[in-house]
């Protein structure tokens, strides 16, 4: 007995050693694994909020793809603003030298105008998209993207005691190592194949149980948030917010492509205006429309790509066409300002070449249209480094490749997982009702189409409205509607303060202070009261100089020796001032030294006194074309035809031919019987008469011949058959047959208009 009592003895103290040093051993473990799992959770919090702040700094990177691209374009459309304002204002067509053709007008000032159009569309767009693409980040990083920081609950949650290794399991406490081996490491197999773990309580006993309720947590059923393809919910909210301004982006992106093709196109016509109307510049017309039209041609390539399921006007290849436009009206262009005699047969040439420009015009604004319609599409694939944006959204196929849009994906790449999604999963799995942040539902965005969609049905209306015009002006007449110029009449805009209109007095025409708005506009003027104020002054002259007369010896010059013509009687002369006032002077038969004439008429020409000074004038006599009547030339190169005989002391004029060439010193014109027009000009820089004719319309005034004359001042006239030219000067007067080497019979006659 003793024996066996020792023995149990001996066996109760081996058995209270080993489940003492048991014990230790675990004890030993608890807390050292006490330690390694709050290592563990501050470890896991660190890359939490290391994930978040990469979570934050995508938001930053999306956001900033937007506003940097929105903030270029603004850019480029604050130079390009004032460059079109500059071809607008200030260098305006038709202010530095003459008018080109309207048929070039009409081509240049739609799309110059169009350009601006769409160039203050994009720039809107650029502004909406740039402000709400910060201020959605801002709202993102502020209230949702915000760094998962743990509670002062929650790191007591984590944190263990010592006195805590009592609560676990007996067989936690006393296991005895290499007895109740560790549970072995899965292998490489085991880790691809889930099904061939060993499953059962002789695995999971062998882990401790606070080990156990991790896994718990992490893992239990119905916790699909923690899976490795869990999408980041900071990805689907942005995704949603994006939808906002993405149209907005895209529709910036096209403006600048439809503002550079209508900008290019008009400062080719521009240049071409500049080139033939001012410089008279052939050569370099051509050069800068080829260099600018190739320019067009590039940028619509670039661009626009080809579509997969093309539109009507799509199988038109006007990409192709548009940019080589302006070639045809520097053509038009070539022919309207070369030396070719106008004739019918030219200007209908002119007039269909210029045509073709404005159908192909028309149908590029119907082809803008389709390009900028938005499509439905499904999800593209995903391609590192190229842009990616949702099936969903309502964008335009035609331009995917150039509007550089990057929206947040729909599923991550493998081998990355999210944090925070594993953190909701393991309150999900205590009973913890999280949420999981969705992407809201919108409508697609398609006010900024909608807008667009105004300024490109604007522009069709354009080329519709001026190919009416096109059409009414080769009827009735280019420029047909309007008076011309300096016929406008309007009280002056600007007046000159404290300063009496005295150079007016009596009229409304007051003085005004800046040369611009000092126009000395046409005003019905009374006769009678002119022609009493002259005489007033006439008579105050006499009265001052009476003394001074009846000093000065008497100078009567010797009256010139000639023949009395056969058929020259009684007749009427007419005796023109430079100003425009004139009378009727009747002639007896006998003329002698001492004339005695007799004032039948005092008249005022009318109509022309916006063309300038008289230089001469001419009786027309009555024929098939016009009635009898007074062809006056101005100081301007104007001819004008005064028909019948003055009334009221009025004789109206009207305009009847383009202007002669060049600086006058001395002019006449007559209307030959057949009806063509002669005048005889003197020019400031030369001497001699240079005899010009033109047709029945007054168009084209060509040499016909000219007359040397002797040194002086020479004032002439033509005589009622335009075959002698009436010369006179200080010494004398004489007549001088012509002798044309294209007489005049030989024109040929046209009918009457």
């Amino acid at each position: 007995m003793p024996v066996l009592a020792a023995g149990a003895a001996a066996a109760t103290a081996a058995a209270g050693g080993v489940a003492t040093g048991a014990f230790s051993y675990n004890r030993a473990n608890y807390l050292f694994d006490a330690g390694l799992r709050f290592s563990r959770y501050t470890s896991g919090y660190n890359f939490a909020m290391a994930q978040a702040s990469q979570y934050r700094e995508d938001i930053r990177d999306l956001t900033a793809l937007t506003v940097t691209k929105m903030d270029t374009y603004h850019v480029i459309g604050v130079i390009f603003f004032v460059l079109n304002f500059q071809l607008i204002m200030a260098g305006r067509l038709g202010v530095h030298g003459p008018s080109p053709p309207g048929y070039v007008m009409g081509l240049y000032w739609v799309n110059i105008c169009s350009a601006l159009m769409f160039l203050c569309v994009l720039i809107w767009f650029t502004l909406h998209a740039s402000a709400r693409a910060t201020a959605g980040s801002v709202h993102m990083l502020t209230r949702s993207v915000r760094l998962p920081i743990p509670t002062p609950k929650q790191l007591d949650k984590a944190r263990r005691t010592g006195n805590m290794f009592e609560k676990q399991r007996v067989t936690d406490v006393f296991r005895v190592p290499f007895v109740v081996p560790a549970p072995k490491e899965d292998t490489a197999e085991t880790q691809a194949d889930p099904a061939k773990k060993v499953a059962g309580p002789s695995g999971t006993r062998r882990m401790p149980k606070w080990f156990q309720d991790e896994q718990k947590e992490l893992h239990a059923k119905g916790t699909q948030a923690a899976t490795r393809n869990s999408l980041p919910e900071h990805f689907e909210l942005y995704r949603g917010l994006q939808q906002e301004w993405a149209v907005h982006d895209c529709y910036a992106r096209i403006g600048i492509l439809y503002f550079f093709s209508h900008w290019m196109t008009s400062v080719s016509l521009y240049s071409q205006c500049h080139c033939f109307g001012e410089l008279r510049a052939l050569w370099p017309a051509w050069s800068v429309t080829l260099i600018f039209t190739t320019a067009h041609w590039c940028l619509l390539k670039l661009d626009i790509q080809e579509e997969s399921d093309s539109r009507f006007l799509a199988m038109i290849p006007i990409e192709n066409m548009l940019p080589f436009t302006p070639v045809l009206t520097v053509l038009a262009l070539s022919l309207d300002y070369s030396v070719l005699t106008p004739n019918d047969g030219w200007i209908a040439v002119i007039y269909l070449i210029a045509w073709v420009p404005y159908v192909i015009h028309f149908l590029w604004a119907l082809r803008l249209f389709e390009l900028a319609m938005p499509h439905p599409q499904a999800d593209p694939p995903e391609i590192p480094g190229k842009q990616w944006t949702p099936g969903d959204w309502m964008l335009p196929r035609a331009f995917s490749s150039t509007v550089y849009i990057v929206a947040p994906p729909k599923q991550i790449e493998p081998g990355n997982t999210c944090l925070q999604q594993e953190m909701k999963a393991a309150k999900g799995a205590k009973g913890v009702n999280v949420p999981v942040k969705k992407s809201r539902e919108t409508a697609p965005m398609l006010y900024p189409w909608k807008l667009f969609r105004g300024a490109i049905i604007t522009n069709i209306c354009l080329w519709i409205f001026m190919m009416f015009g096109r059409v009414f002006d080769q009827i009735h007449g280019e420029r047909q509607l309007l008076k011309q110029e300096g016929r406008v009449m309007r009280w002056p805009s600007h007046m000159q303060p404290w300063m009496t209109p005295w150079t007016r007095n009596g009229t409304r025409n007051e003085y005004a202070h800046t040369g611009g708005s000092d126009r000395r506009l046409m005003e019905q003027f009374d006769f009678e009261r002119q022609d009493e104020k002259v005489s007033a002054m006439a008579e105050r002259l006499a009265a001052s100089l009476s003394s001074l007369a009846e000093a000065l010896e008497e100078h009567v010059e010797p009256p010139s020796q000639h023949d009395e013509p056969t058929a020259f009687g009684e007749d009427l002369l007419t005796a023109l001032a430079r100003e425009g006032h004139g009378a009727h002077i009747h002639l007896p038969k006998e003329v002698s030294a001492k004339l005695s004439a007799k004032i039948n008429t005092k008249f005022i020409l009318e109509g022309i006194e916006h063309l300038g000074e008289l230089l001469g004038a001419s009786w027309a006599p009555e024929g098939l074309w016009a009635s009898e009547g007074l062809m006056v030339a101005t100081d301007s190169g104007a001819v004008a035809e005064c028909k019948g005989m003055p009334k009221n002391g009025r004789w109206l004029c009207k305009q009847v031919a383009e202007r002669l060439p060049g600086h006058l010193k001395a002019a006449a014109a007559v209307r030959l019987p057949q009806g063509t027009l002669r005048a005889a000009v003197t020019f400031q820089e030369e001497e001699g008469v240079l005899l010009l004719e033109a047709d029945v319309y007054g168009k084209a005034w060509t040499p016909a011949g000219e007359v040397s004359l002797p040194h002086g001042d020479h004032r002439f006239s033509f005589d009622r058959g335009g075959e002698e030219l009436l010369i006179s000067s200080p010494h004398g007067a004489l007549k001088w047959p012509l002798h044309l080497q294209r007489p005049a019979d030989e024109f040929q006659q046209e009918e009457a208009p």
